[in-house]
């Protein structure tokens, strides 16, 4: 027997669904008609095994719930045996994917999960694997080696593999297995490619070159880092004003289901390039943005890259100034939190993953440590040739600054503090051994963003 608008019932085996009849027709249009009946039934699997179909007599889909996890407690209890847990890999798969669109995750991630499960049944039929228990942890390192061959890159191989995984422990967590096989299955992090980032300049160079909204665009994503999606939703209610001037940016939607990609709302500092293409402050309504789109933009961007003549101008995407927004925190020492909330990431990783360090920052950052050292050519060795070390020229500056004893006491107690523990409080020196002149937070410490 056949069932309509399938469900599995959450934390139970079994499945409830309207049932489907078949009808013979006769007559000049002779067939088989199809009829929905109007009562739910669930489907289960009997102490022998053997799928059980049984009418639940009701018209509500409530009740056929409450009739289902009825069935379960029977099937726990031992009323109803049931056999090993050992069901087709194919239908376990179906079963995950029915899961996952109940839900109602984001589109992108609902196509990118039916993608990846896509990919392992069609290993589980080249590799002749038919039902779930036999799927071990020597076939899951084995599906990473098939998709090598296939070609696919190694981050899709990660997250195939982090699903195949997902798939078996939801479906020990669910009862349809009866152990997680996968559980010690480990394998090394893929290297995430590098991704593209602009120069400020170049940022600079795109908000010259673009339309008015266009400008205001590039402003948004280069100096506040907001995604496009985040851009294309933004009001001017967003926009906070306080003594007659934009604040503030209130980034509260421009991903799935009316709120942000990482769910989470945050406020972003307005850039000065942003309040000046912004204009005077006024109380408006409405979306900024009437002709932006995130195809459309991306076009535009690609035809003046290639007309500001960068190199390379195919690599630009439109999330390319997010990562020079993020650089440019790193590379100007905004501290790791504030980073971190204004671009909306709970941990470093992605933080770290959108750092770029451009020639040019990374020549300035040399020119300022080259400040620091105590190696001065007089007139009398500057125009001759460099001989030794600095240490053989005489101590540097921070050698002899370490020797000093409170300085050694703060040191020692810096020591112990946690890397990303958070704001911890200042440290206290000794009361007999007052230091006084330095004043040391943990942002100042933090070598996350101040690279």
């Amino acid at each position: 027997m056949k069932l309509e608008k399938r469900e599995r019932v959450d934390g139970t085996s079994v499945t409830i669904g309207r049932r489907v009849h078949y009808r013979s027709e006769n007559g000049p249009r002779s067939g088989t008609k199809k009829e929905s009946s109007g009562f739910y039934a669930a489907e289960y699997r009997g102490f022998d095994g053997k799928q059980v179909c049984q009418n639940l007599g009701t018209t509500s889909r409530v009740d056929a719930r409450r009739k289902a996890y009825e069935i379960q407690q029977d099937l726990d209890s031992g009323t109803i045996r049931t056999p090993e847990a050992n069901p087709p890999i194919i239908e376990l798969i179906d079963l995950y994917k029915q899961s996952y669109e109940a839900r109602n995750l984001a589109p992108k991630t609902q196509s990118k999960y039916k993608a990846d499960l896509d990919k392992l049944k069609k290993y589980c039929i080249v590799a002749k694997i038919t039902l779930a228990r036999c799927f071990s942890e020597n076939h899951l390192f084995g599906y990473r080696k098939w998709l090598k061959e296939e070609g696919y890159a190694d981050k899709t191989i990660e997250g195939a593999s982090v699903l195949a995984k997902q798939l078996f422990k939801w479906a020990w967590r669910q009862k349809l297995l009866t152990d997680y096989q996968l559980v010690a299955a480990s394998f090394p992090k893929a290297r995430a490619k590098p991704q593209p980032c602009y120069t400020s300049h170049q940022v600079d160079a795109l908000i010259c070159a673009g339309d008015v909204e266009e400008k205001l665009a590039f402003a948004l994503m280069g100096y506040a880092g907001l995604r496009i999606g985040e851009v294309e939703q933004l009001h001017w209610q967003d926009l906070q004003i306080k003594d007659g001037g934009y604040t503030m940016i209130h980034v509260r939607r421009g991903g799935s289901n009316g709120t942000t990609k990482d769910k989470d709302e945050r406020f972003v500092p307005v850039h000065p390039t942003i309040i000046a293409l912004l204009g005077p402050a006024k109380k408006k309504s409405g979306l900024i943005f009437k002709t932006i789109a995130a195809r459309k933009l991306l076009k535009q961007v690609k035809i003046l890259c290639d007309e500001c003549e960068f190199e390379n101008a195919d690599q630009y995407k439109l999330h390319s100034f997010r990562h020079h927004f993020a650089s440019l925190c790193a590379n100007h020492s905004v501290a790791y939190r504030k980073a971190l909330a204004w671009l909306g990431h709970s941990s470093s990783q992605m933080l770290d993953l959108y750092y770029h360090l451009h020639d040019d920052d990374s020549q300035r950052a040399m020119a300022e440590l080259a400040k620091s050292t105590s190696f001065i050519q007089n007139s009398e060795t500057k125009n001759a040739p460099f001989e030794g070390t600095l240490r053989a020229q005489g101590e540097s500056k921070i050698e002899k600054t370490l020797q000093v004893p409170e300085v050694q006491e703060l040191v020692a107690s810096l020591s112990n503090i946690t890397e990303r523990a958070g704001f911890e409080p200042a440290v206290r020196t000794s009361p007999t051994q007052p230091f006084q002149g330095c004043s040391i937070s943990h942002s100042d410490t933090s070598p996350e963003f101040q690279r």
